[in-house]
């Protein structure tokens, strides 16, 4: 043993000398490029290639839809299967909603709400209310998941847009995403660990349980949902959304997703995964669904999932979400509306400036809910709108949903999702054939069989002495 110790330390050494003499010489083994493409570069451009060529199946399964029927069995396929690979959803729970405070403003009020999207799991609100004088209850209901703001609903984009829409006749609720506002979820951590990275941390131990961020939030949208169809104030068949950036992620899945949603309009999303690879690469955790490109799920899809919903896009000229493949998404959204004899019902509101969700937009986007959600088609001006302060629309004693009693957060039902994963896979496990379970396996990893793996090519470039 002693001596095949000393062998060891001795070859390390020897190597280690060799090393130094050797430092001068040009052990690189990869040129500068390959084919044109930096080496540096390699893994990038093979993903665009990849991307390139899905692109192009998609388009050529586009092309294919010709008939209202052909358009529907599309539809229901690929709902079927975005909601398969989140992760599947929840079982409606009760929302046990509080008012926890009102505010009121010129034309509107503002109520402050906590209701549970999942047991103990709290989201905060608040509810812009119009003047029932002045409008008429019921109203529509539009829902606005805020982007990504450390301060959420009391961003003043977000709090504006609530009392425009209320100021125009139509109730909305302004809510906090996850690790955002008042919904920490990491307490320890806050506010260091917030919006997208907080998602993405999410996302890590959610994808090891095969769901995905995106699983939080569409159940906390749609539960909104359910909560302002509860209120009386509200007409339950005039629902519409709207959002900005991380909120019009979630708009476009709540609008291809949620069949009470009748209007609906991203604002700073929409553009395509080809133009987001070549510029972006990837995003936050919600907004990569596991295998998506594969099997045919791009952003044109979110617009036409629910052909003929009106749909309007808001896009900014000088956004990071690129401009051209807004456009190439709208293009073919609304080709797909006008085969189904409905083109006025999808837009595209392109505003000449960076990532925003500013006046235009705002103006743009209640005149579309109220063109669709109460048939009332006139031009919208924003008034000044005396904002609320944080402290203002606070909804919880201490601003922190995880500082209420028995509060549990995505950690906590991801930990116990992982529990009844563990027991259910015993089960499966005793009671399945091996064989059948390891290639169940091998099919969800992706993973090929050596048969089916190309021979290896070596190829000897040069030789150091």
């Amino acid at each position: 043993m002693n001596r095949q110790r000393i062998a060891i330390v001795v070859v390390c050494l020897g190597l280690a000398t060799n090393a130094a003499v050797s430092a001068d010489e040009e052990l690189s083994v990869l040129p500068e490029t390959i084919d044109g493409v930096k080496a540096s570069d390699m893994m990038n451009h093979y993903l665009r290639q990849q991307a390139s060529r899905e692109f192009e199946e998609w388009k050529r399964d586009y092309e294919q839809r010709k008939t209202p029927e052909q358009v529907a069995e599309y539809q229901k396929h690929l709902r079927e299967k975005f909601v398969e690979v989140i992760g599947g959803l929840p079982d409606r729970t009760p929302l046990k909603p509080r008012v926890t405070g009102v505010v009121h403003r010129e034309g509107y009020r503002v109520e402050k709400v906590v209701f549970e999207s999942q047991p103990k799991h709290y989201v905060t609100a608040a509810l812009f209310l119009p003047d029932a004088e002045k409008h008429k209850p019921p109203y529509p209901g539009v829902l606005v998941p805020c982007g990504h703001s450390k301060i959420a609903k009391a961003h003043d984009s977000y709090q504006t847009m609530g009392a425009l829409l209320a100021l125009n006749g139509m109730a909305a609720l302004v809510f906090d995403p996850i690790d955002q506002g008042e919904r920490g979820q990491l307490l320890k951590d806050w506010p260091g660990l917030w919006g997208t990275k907080a998602h993405t941390m999410i996302g890590v131990g959610s994808i090891l349980l095969g769901r995905n961020t995106a699983w939080f939030e569409i159940w906390d949208g749609m539960r909104g949902i359910d909560y302002l169809q509860s209120r009386p104030e509200v007409d339950p068949k005039r629902i519409g959304c709207t959002g900005n950036s991380g909120g019009g992620t979630q708009t476009s899945y709540l609008m291809a997703l949620d069949e009470r949603i009748v209007a609906a309009s991203p604002s700073c999303y929409i553009t395509n995964f080809y133009e987001r690879i070549l510029d972006l690469g990837a995003q936050d955790a919600e907004q990569n669904i596991y295998g998506q490109l594969a099997f045919g799920m791009d952003h044109a899809d979110y617009l036409m999932m629910r052909a003929p919903v009106p749909i309007l896009i808001c896009a900014a000229t000088r956004d990071f979400f690129d401009i051209r493949g807004t456009w190439d998404s709208f293009r073919y959204a609304k080709r797909l509306y006008t085969r189904l004899e409905f083109a006025e019902r999808i837009d595209l509101l392109e505003n000449d400036a960076g990532h925003n969700y500013n006046r235009l937009a705002r103006e743009g986007v209640v005149r579309w809910m109220s063109r669709w959600l109460r048939k009332i088609d006139e031009p919208i001006t924003e008034p000044d709108i005396k904002l609320l302060s944080e402290k203002e629309i606070q909804c919880t004693p201490d601003g922190q949903v995880m500082l209420l009693e028995g509060a549990r957060s995505v950690y906590d039902l991801n930990r116990d999702f992982e529990k009844d994963l563990a027991r259910r896979r015993r089960k499966l496990w005793a009671t399945t054939e091996r064989s059948e379970l390891l290639n169940q396996v091998r099919k969800l990893a992706g993973i090929r069989k050596l048969s089916e793996l190309p021979k290896p090519e070596v190829q000897e470039l040069d030789v150091v002495e």
